[in-house]
């Protein structure tokens, strides 16, 4: 046998074995065994059947503040959003949009009905489409399990040669055949397992139908309440039964065909349901089984056409020649039993939506011979601009009772939009490096673009001030939890951090709210291909980036969010450039020094710590432990005076320590939870001491970099050997610790030379 031949037996018996335990094709009576055992699972409805899909997958918990201050807001992320999109794509973010959904979804089942369209609005780019694919991918998923399983019916008619048009009795013989040879087939319990040869016709039904609706009312009820009234424990009578399961279900032609088959047997339904195959489906928005998306167009999203050619009528038994059969398609018929997107709704004119508001509100869909109930989550997007459009329409009243609206804005975060253009820039590694930082500055410069200024009305008394004071560039820092810069006291970043999830609740629900404007995530894609494309840059860098961004702001005509006019630092996008220029030159100096392994990196932290621990002891008159000596020592007087002579602590000492006590006193009052971090409360002292340090070593930092860009010229020779093999190490270490190439590390040096003026 040949490798080839050894694979297509191996594929085979995997794909017999999963077909085996799905369970694909069953008989009625299978199916209802199946529902007995699990009645409460197989009578949801698609609202009930997409909520149950976000709890298989779980949750997670994210933080709007990741410092875990005393006041900070934890939020619920679903895991069916880390799957992504079928393209394998996470949804990042988004957490208060899952949530709606969530909420929504539960109120659709507590109704019984989706009575509304979930209407997702925001800007250009911002996941809307995506969360929804995101939500189309986890069904897929679900519906491949054994909890999602998903099931409709299929009508059978064996194959009779003989067959004569006169038969139309139940009793003689099948009902349109003449009486077989072989009499044993009339006795067959099922046509479910017919092989494709023994088929004369087999019909399926487009809206994909539970098939419990074959089951007759009130049978139907008596049936579900003692199954279900098992499963909950209870009386039959107090079972609770969904009502949408206790509804007339089933399309005009399979009534037809049910209630003509049924009369052709004198009434006995057990021979009617020998024609019935149930069959598992498996949701699927590529082949539009159960998820389907309007695109914007003018024609109506359902219609029915009558069947006259097609074989599978032909060659059905006469007793059914006098149905007229007629098929729907459309979106709205692909979509039954699962979800539906309008994708751009308000990109299509008003009469080709109008029927929504009837559709919705009364579960029914409308068609030529009938109208049909239907079992439809509607989803919609749209962009601001159309809505905002909308709303002065007179009709807008009568659609805002049937939409359930949902904000999309930008992220606010850098760290997040970061996560977004992973693969686009493991893409573009490919074949151009990506220098560290590259990404981060860009989208720092993002984030910058979508923030409005607070307002400080919205603020108590010993707030408002704090608030007001925040620039663009401070607020991305403080939505990502890093620290502010040095005009802000230890005391004020604590006082802000505490409050952050007020100030990124401060325009929700409002018209101009924040990330409604600003760079969308398409926009800083195409910045990024722009530099891949570009031939000349050999290695993309912050620096390109930069460069690039200077292009894109010369052009304000370009995009919306560059006409904005700026007011107290917001909107300004080329003060935005600088912004993030001092932000990279103060990463990567701070790198560089690492680099030279001159001092460790947490050396400051260390010493900080050591001093306010013998400070704290020098104010209560207590010994501090020694860890090298292994005991109790009085406070170090040399350790203490050499910090603060370098803090520029010229008056009583004594009285300086003591209010490092009261600072750390007033910190535990405020966060009683939290462990005291002498980094954050004394991180002004900090930078003094790493300002130190830089001053010190001003001069050898300054040759290092020199000496770098000068190795491997003629200019090497300017330095001395012990110059040299410090840069050289430096140079290393930028490569294999922080994940340089010599390219964009020296293209970096030049950077940061030149921002000293050098």
């Amino acid at each position: 046998m040949s490798i080839g031949s050894e694979r297509l037996t191996e594929i085979s018996e995997s794909l017999k074995k999963v077909y085996k335990e799905r369970q694909t094709i069953m008989s009625f009576e299978s199916y209802l065994n199946r529902v007995k055992a699990a009645p409460k699972r197989l009578v949801r409805n698609a609202p009930e059947y997409l909520r149950d899909c976000f709890d298989y997958f779980g949750t997670t918990h994210t933080e709007s503040n990741s410092n875990n201050l005393a006041h900070t807001d934890s939020i619920s992320r679903f895991k069916l959003f880390d799957l992504g999109t079928d393209r394998g794509v996470a949804i990042v973010g988004g957490e208060r949009v899952q949530n709606h959904i969530y909420q929504s979804l539960q109120a659709f089942v507590s109704q019984e009905s989706a009575n509304k369209v979930i209407f997702l609005h925001g800007p250009n780019g911002s996941a809307k489409s995506s969360t929804i694919e995101a939500i189309a991918h986890g069904m897929q998923r679900y519906s491949e399990t054994d909890e999602g399983a998903v099931y409709r019916f299929n009508w059978i008619f064996p194959v009779d040669k003989g067959s004569s048009p006169r038969n139309v009795s139940g009793e003689s013989a099948p009902i349109g055949f003449a009486p077989r040879r072989d009499e044993s087939q009339d006795k067959l319990e099922t046509y479910a397992f017919l092989e494709d040869h023994q088929v004369s016709s087999k019909l399926q039904s487009e809206f994909k139908e539970n098939p419990l609706f074959l089951i007759p009312m009130p049978f139907r009820e008596k049936l579900l309440r003692d199954w279900l009234g098992s499963e909950q424990k209870c009386k039959p009578e107090d079972a609770q039964v969904p009502s949408h399961i206790l509804m007339s279900g089933l399309s005009k032609k399979n009534q037809l065909i049910f209630d003509n088959l049924l009369v052709a047997y004198n009434g006995d339904v057990e021979k009617v349901y020998r024609h019935i195959q149930v069959e598992r489906f498996f949701y699927s928005k590529q082949y539009r089984v159960g998820i389907s998306t309007v695109e914007p167009q003018m024609s109506m999203d359902a219609q029915e056409k009558q069947l006259t050619m097609d074989k599978n009528i032909q060659n059905l038994p006469s007793v059914l020649h006098n149905i007229r059969f007629t098929e729907a398609m459309g979106e709205i018929v692909e979509a039954n039993r699962g979800i539906l997107e309008f994708s751009d709704l308000l990109k299509r004119p008003l009469e080709a939506f109008k029927y929504l508001l009837t559709t919705v509100e009364k579960g029914t869909l409308g068609l030529l011979t009938a109208s049909q109930n239907i079992d439809v989550v509607f989803f919609a997007t749209a962009n601001e601009k159309h809505l905002d459009a909308f709303k002065t329409t007179p009709d807008f009243s009568s659609f805002n009772g049937r939409f359930d609206l949902v904000t999309v804005p930008y992220l606010l975060k850098a760290s997040q939009e970061k996560k977004i253009y992973r693969r686009d820039i493991e893409t573009i590694s490919r074949t151009k490096f990506v220098a560290p930082h590259t990404l981060d500055v860009l989208c720092l410069w993002s984030i910058m673009t979508r923030l409005k200024h607070p307002d400080g009305e919205f603020y108590d008394g010993n707030n408002r001030g704090l608030v007001n004071r925040l620039d663009p560039y401070g607020k991305a820092m403080l939505y990502d939890n890093r620290p502010l810069d040095e005009s802000y006291s230890p005391a004020d970043q604590i006082a802000l951090k505490q409050i952050v999830p007020l100030i990124e609740s401060e325009s929700i629900g409002s018209i101009i709210y924040e990330g409604r404007f600003g760079a969308s995530p398409r926009e800083i894609r195409a910045i990024l291909y722009r530099i891949a494309e570009d031939s000349k840059i050999k290695t993309m860098t912050p620096m390109s980036i930069f460069a690039e961004l200077e292009k894109l702001v010369k052009d304000r005509s370009l995009y919306d969010f560059l006409q904005f006019e700026p007011r107290n630092k917001y909107h300004d996008v080329s003060h935005f450039i600088k912004n993030v220029r001092d932000y990279f030159a103060e990463i990567f100096e701070r790198e560089f020094v690492l680099a030279m392994t001159l001092v460790e990196e947490n050396q400051y932290d260390q010493l900080l710590a050591r001093y306010i621990d013998n400070a704290v002891a020098s104010v209560k008159k207590e010994k501090i432990f020694n860890r090298k000596t292994e005991s109790q020592e009085n406070p170090s007087e040399i350790l203490m005076k050499d910090v603060e002579t370098i803090l520029g602590i010229s008056g009583d000492a004594g009285r300086f320590r003591e209010s490092l006590l009261a600072r750390i006193a007033s910190y535990k009052i405020d966060n009683p939870k939290l462990n005291i971090e002498f980094s954050l409360i004394f991180s002004d002292h900090l930078q003094r001491l790493k300002e130190h340090y830089y001053g010190q070593q001003s001069k050898q930092i300054e040759d290092n970099l020199k000496c770098i860009l000068a190795l491997g010229t003629d200019r090497e020779r300017e330095f001395n050997e012990k110059t040299r093999k410090i840069a050289g190490t430096t140079l290393d270490q930028l490569i294999k610790r922080f994940g340089y190439n010599e390219q964009s590390a020296k293209e970096c040096i030049k950077f940061l030379l030149t921002r000293k003026g050098v």
